[in-house]
């Protein structure tokens, strides 16, 4: 039930007991589908949003008094903004809410208020996975790097203080002994690299090898927009393969990179 005024000398009745103790352990609760402007009467409640996409809850002012609460939770697959209407919002989190999270909103003044986000446990949760499989063959000689076609993966930070963690693994061959390299590029920069500009390397020993590669790597595009993953080889000598030996082209196998977001 929403926050009460009582008067001096008031007799409360048992209803009127029995209603306070159960908003007192179990808060009001108000499910919405769909986005809110906080009202009146939702001081010392809990706002509970269930969407499937995204939603906001906006705060205006002259609505609240400096003092109330207001409890607000998202159990959609959508993420939740509290938007500051014209009210001011500030907080120490994220404004946006994955599904389950939530927290408390305190009003300092008629006009602010300052979002408390439920600890969940700590950074590190999985929120979304990206991966993609090749499955056919790629060739090159060049001795500078060029995209491996077909194997990249884009995914869309929700947070820009996520982190992204990156994994490639893949089989290589050659027409003869040579060094092939492999590198991770973002969106045209090259990450997760050596001293000689390297992520991954191999040295196949002639047309009859077969190598695996692979290798992981925690990145931080501190963005919201989208991010694409490209792996990048190129070798020394000869021709160098991806998917296969180069003694033979039926002998195939797949490459794979996978991108997770991974919560700060």
């Amino acid at each position: 039930m929403a926050k009460q005024t009582f008067t001096a000398g008031q007799v409360l009745t048992a209803a009127e007991m029995n209603s306070l103790q159960e908003n007192d352990y179990n808060w009001t609760v108000t499910t919405k589908t769909a986005s809110y402007t906080l009202a009146a009467g939702d001081e010392g409640t809990r706002i509970v949003m269930n969407n499937a996409g995204a939603t906001t809850i906006t705060v205006d002012d002259a609505v609240f008094a400096a003092g109330d609460v207001v409890w607000l939770h998202n159990i959609g697959a959508g993420t939740c903004t509290i938007t500051a209407g014209t009210a001011t919002v500030s907080t120490v989190g994220e404004l946006a809410l994955e599904q389950y999270a939530g927290g408390h909103l305190y009003f300092t003044s008629a006009s602010a208020a300052i979002f408390f986000p439920t600890e969940q446990g700590g950074g590190g949760k999985i929120l979304q996975v990206v991966s993609t499989t090749k499955t056919d063959t790629f060739s090159t000689t060049s001795a500078s790097y060029v995209d491996v076609t077909g194997l990249a993966a884009t995914i869309t930070p929700t947070s820009s203080a996520s982190n992204i963690f990156v994994m490639f693994n893949v089989g290589v061959g050659t027409s003869t002994a040579t060094k092939i390299d492999f590198v991770l590029d973002r969106d045209g920069t090259d990450i997760c690299v050596s001293s000689t500009g390297a992520t991954a390397l191999t040295y196949p020993d002639d047309q009859f090898d077969f190598e695996d590669v692979s290798n992981l790597f925690l990145d931080s595009p501190a963005t919201t927009s989208a991010v694409t993953y490209q792996v990048q080889m190129k070798t020394s000598a000869g021709t160098a393969y991806l998917n296969r030996r180069g003694a033979s082209a039926s002998d195939i196998s797949t490459s794979t990179i996978t991108v997770m977001e991974v919560s700060a």
